[in-house]
């Protein structure tokens, strides 16, 4: 129930409200920006080159790729975390400002690696203590 791309996916600009297809791989870049996206539902799970889904209306990165061999956009959403599980090749790019993340001027989070890996330990801990 999903499509694999050789080359580039391009959605953007859009009044997109959820992706249409269901995709996996997508050899070259995704691009979902500029639409009302509140899901990354169907998005591909791998993704060549860039990822930008910024400017849709994104709570959460739930559904986004396991992998980004280059750059991952997600600014201008509504997002309340900027935790999501994805293998990134390149750099990530958020505007939600969230503790102990470090921004730079582009919006370019200069640790995100180091703090993907303390914020799930610190999610694991909380589980365990509030169980």
């Amino acid at each position: 129930g999903s499509i694999d791309v050789n080359g580039d996916v391009d959605l953007s600009y859009g009044i997109l409200t959820e992706l249409p297809l269901t995709f996996n791989k997508v050899s070259g870049y995704f691009d979902c920006y500029g639409n009302q996206l509140t899901t990354l539902k169907g998005s591909p799970r791998w993704v060549g080159r860039y990822f930008d889904c910024n400017s849709n209306r994104l709570t959460s990165l739930e559904f986004s790729p396991d992998y980004v061999g280059h750059h991952f956009f997600c600014h201008d959403n509504e997002l309340i975390d900027n935790y999501c599980d994805t293998e990134i090749g390149g750099n990530f790019y958020t505007s939600l400002k969230q503790d102990g993340l470090i921004l730079n001027d582009f919006n370019k989070a200069t640790n995100y690696d180091e703090w993907r890996k303390l914020y799930k330990r610190k999610k694991i801990l909380n589980d365990i203590f509030n169980m």
